[in-house]
């Protein structure tokens, strides 16, 4: 595929760099990228308003903030609006978008479910395709297609690399829901089997992390001293990856789609154990390097970490990849 001489309009939110590593290899392949954060701001409460649906407190900030992109805008010849997972784009800009560029492709994907985030429906309409990351919210709408995520190219150099293995057990995530208690409980059962393990959990609040004590249950036991408020880096995170043999996936309980981590384990050649069982419908889960835990009652099996990694087929890693993942989403639109 080669978008030289398209020009893509990408609006998505910051998120750990993938904004980035998406313009890059749009760029890679030929087009011209604009971006744009989709938040108007990253400060705690305009992410606690949209977080919550509750945009109306903000809504002259972020029709402000998208103004001020139609007039930047205005001049530029943009052959696509790409949008990925975001909340807070204003159907009105699309329209106006639109209105600018008569033969605009407007290509929307989102890595959340949309039983997390209904009003990623509204979307739908302004879409000549629309991409989910969940099987199941493909199954509930024909006009939504499947696409699993992907692995940027850090995680195949990790697949490459022979390092001396540090730790047998890794997790680094950020604390939501039941995560902090599975983990925990595999942490007991690793330290019975002298597995050697690293955990890093991660709150981007510490306001946030103070609120969520006092009104989630799951977060009540968890201690202040095992949550960092500082997100680890890029090459630190693939460095502790690096060094593990396994890695630790806990999806969260309302979604079904599998996350950028378990792809980028697929990506990095890396044994996960993993609570979601939709991970044996994909062509990639072989028992030698999935485990799956109870989520209810995560038991690891010793025998697994005995094993070593059962390499796939090149169709399959290449399937995955942040340039196969883009080709897909762009495929049939390039004339």
């Amino acid at each position: 595929m080669n978008l030289s001489g398209k020009t893509v309009l990408l609006l998505a939110p910051k998120f750990f760099g993938y904004e980035l590593e998406i313009k890059k290899e749009l760029e890679n392949l030929g087009a011209r990228v604009i971006y744009f954060d989709e938040r108007p701001k990253n400060d705690f409460f305009t992410k606690v308003f949209i977080r919550l649906n509750l945009k109306s407190f903000i809504s002259k900030k972020i029709d402000d903030y998208y103004k001020n992109i139609i007039q930047e805008i205005k001049d530029e010849s943009i052959d696509y609006l790409f949008l990925v997972d975001v909340e807070t784009v204003p159907l009105k800009f699309i329209e106006k978008t639109i209105l600018m560029n008569p033969k605009l492709k407007v290509l929307t994907y989102f890595w959340d479910s949309v039983k997390n985030r209904k009003k990623s429906l509204e979307y739908l309409a302004y879409s000549n395709k629309f991409f989910s990351f969940d099987l199941k919210d493909a199954e509930a709408d024909i006009r939504i297609e499947f696409l699993p995520l992907f692995y940027i190219d850090d995680y195949k150099n990790i697949a490459n690399i022979e390092n001396e293995l540090v730790y047998d057990i890794s997790f680094i995530g950020t604390v939501h829901s039941d995560r902090y208690k599975i983990i925990k409980k595999i942490e007991e059962q690793a330290k019975e089997l002298n597995l050697k393990t690293y955990f890093y959990f991660y709150s981007p609040s510490k306001i946030l992390f103070f609120f969520q004590k006092l009104f989630k249950k799951d977060f009540k036991y968890i201690k202040w001293k095992d949550v960092s408020f500082k997100s680890l880096n890029k090459s630190d995170v693939i460095n502790i990856i690096e060094k593990s043999k396994c890695i630790i996936d806990i999806q969260h309980p309302k979604q079904t789609g599998l996350t950028m981590r378990t792809i980028e384990m697929l990506g990095g050649k890396k044994k996960l154990l993993t609570t979601n069982i939709e991970i044996m419908k994909y062509d990639f889960y072989n028992t030698d390097n999935i485990l799956l835990l109870d989520r209810n009652n995560p038991k690891i099996n010793v025998d697994f970490f005995g094993k070593e990694y059962k390499n796939l087929t090149d169709d399959i890693y290449k399937k995955y990849s942040i340039n196969q993942w883009l080709k897909t989403i762009f495929k049939d639109n390039n004339e």
